[in-house]
């Protein structure tokens, strides 16, 4: 039996439905309040803010709301490539990141965070992997232990 520790499916759902409308309204913000800007005296680099701000409508409101779509598009796909899943099963350690799969199969001494960092050590006490995770800790640690890998609350201290 295999347990998966992921990001939630309606946070998943939420940044791909969420980014792309968030980078659709500040697109329409950036476009609709430009030529304000433009009319501000302190204001410095009103370089791009006069360009879009000349722009004629509707177009400049479709461009800027396209742009800030493509955007949130992006910056939710770039969410989906860096997220940490953990696969845990009694013999093995899976992690998948970026489009890599790295699988643990070796003896381990412990498993912990330090900080926001997955930690995998050897029983020698090697660092098999350190990998930035934002995954509910209280899950991995949960999923570990019944499959009864060695996981610690804390970091171990140095030998």
């Amino acid at each position: 039996m295999e347990t998966i520790v992921d990001e939630p499916q309606w946070l998943r759902t939420a940044s791909w439905l969420g980014c792309p409308l968030a980078g659709a309204a500040l697109g329409w913000f950036l476009q609709s309040i430009s030529g304000w800007v433009v009319s501000l005296s302190w204001v410095p680099f009103k370089g791009p803010f006069q360009l879009v701000s000349d722009i004629p409508r509707p177009w400049g409101a479709i461009a800027g709301i396209g742009a800030g779509l493509v955007l949130g598009l992006l910056f939710a796909g770039v969410w989906a490539h860096e997220r940490l899943i953990v696969k845990v099963t009694p013999s093995r350690i899976t992690l998948l990141k970026e489009g890599r799969t790295r699988a643990f199969e070796a003896e381990l001494e412990a498993v912990f965070f330090d900080g926001k960092e997955l930690v995998l050590l050897a029983a020698d006490g090697r660092e098999l992997v350190r990998e930035k995770a934002d995954v509910d800790r209280q899950a991995v640690a949960k999923a570990l232990l019944d499959h009864g890998h060695p996981w610690r609350d804390e970091p171990p201290t140095v030998k």
